[in-house]
């Protein structure tokens, strides 16, 4: 009878210390782009730009979100009003910074 051993020493170190260093990557990343969304949102009388907020929507989950009924309107504009993003931008700028950090997180597990 053959017998097969795997070892799992490494993968069960990448598994403890993943869930921690998870939940700070989705955080940091989440506050990025709530922070750089609340820069780029147009002001009025800067109702959008305050509203602006982090949802955690389950363990590896992170929404970032305005908190008025017109933001979808800035973001996408209407038939009467031309586009003025936000939220895009801010996730396009810290996507490149989010990658770097996931890639250096896989790199020293």
């Amino acid at each position: 009878m053959s017998r097969i051993i795997v070892d799992t020493k490494g993968i069960d170190v990448i598994l403890a210390r993943m869930p921690g260093k998870t939940q700070e990557l989705l955080d940091a990343g989440a506050q990025a782009v709530q922070g750089r969304a609340a820069t780029l949102a147009p002001v009025d009388t800067g109702a959008l730009a305050n509203s602006i907020h982090t949802e955690n929507v389950g363990e590896l989950a992170r929404w970032v979100v305005d908190g008025v009924e017109y933001g979808i309107y800035q973001e996408l504009g209407t038939s009467r009003m031309s586009a003025q993003p936000f939220m895009g931008p801010a996730c396009e700028w810290a996507r490149p910074q989010w990658a770097k950090r996931w890639r250096e997180l896989f790199e020293a597990l």
